[in-house]
């Protein structure tokens, strides 16, 4: 695949990358935390859906994955504070790239607290984006896609299902073989792959640089 300005590129550094926001919650995580630094009561009020558990289990994930600082404050009781590292933080402009597309294709939510709408939780499910991601590169086959993601057909057909509900995929079955591609919404939203592409790949060259050669990740916001 190409690795023009602007192309995205469906690789392992991109796999990767994304295999860490893939956990479920770990999303909603990091965009609560795009807002600045939040304790993890006030992480609970803003991602309700994660049991005190499956959070505190996401925060421990993202945390070894470098993306956020956890910080105890003083106090009686103690409290601990979350904030994004300056990886995290390179997950910005993706946030708000989603909450303008989402926006214009209507996808948004009415609920003020889901500034992306149901979209993100969509994301969230494991795979969908990666299904996107792949088909910005051109409508494939159903066999074509399990083989390219990488995952089972069971779950690809749920992932589609929930695609194409959504508007975001087409399934074209007027050819000799079966194929799906994106939507006008869909392809509309290289827009958001594109930043997070780029969030990935330098994410992956910061892990292959020496340790002693990184840059510093401190907390932002």
């Amino acid at each position: 695949m190409s690795e023009a300005a602007g192309e995205v590129r469906y690789d392992d550094a991109f796999v990767a990358a994304v295999g860490v926001l893939n956990s479920r919650w770990a999303l909603h995580v990091v965009h609560a935390l795009s807002a600045g630094p939040l304790g993890f009561n006030e992480l609970r009020r803003r991602v309700p859906g994660a049991g005190p558990s499956t959070l505190k289990q996401r925060l421990s994930e993202l945390a070894e994955a470098g993306l956020l600082h956890r910080e105890v404050l003083d106090g009686s009781p103690p409290r601990t504070r979350y904030s994004l590292t300056e990886r995290g933080d390179g997950l910005r402009p993706m946030f708000t790239e989603m909450t303008s597309w989402a926006t214009r294709h209507r996808l948004d939510s009415a609920d003020p607290a889901e500034v992306t709408g149901g979209v993100l939780g969509l994301f969230q499910e494991k795979w969908a984006m990666h299904v996107v991601c792949v088909l910005l590169t051109g409508p494939h086959g159903f066999n074509e896609l399990a083989r390219e993601v990488g995952i089972s057909q069971v779950t690809l057909s749920q992932r589609l299902s929930e695609l194409v509900h959504r508007g975001l995929v087409d399934h074209d079955r007027t050819g000799s073989t079966a194929a799906y591609a994106l939507s006008p919404a869909g392809m509309d939203f290289r827009v958001v792959a594109e930043p997070l592409v780029e969030w990935a790949h330098a994410l992956h060259f910061d892990h292959q640089r020496p340790a002693a050669d990184r840059t510093e990740d401190v907390p932002t916001g």
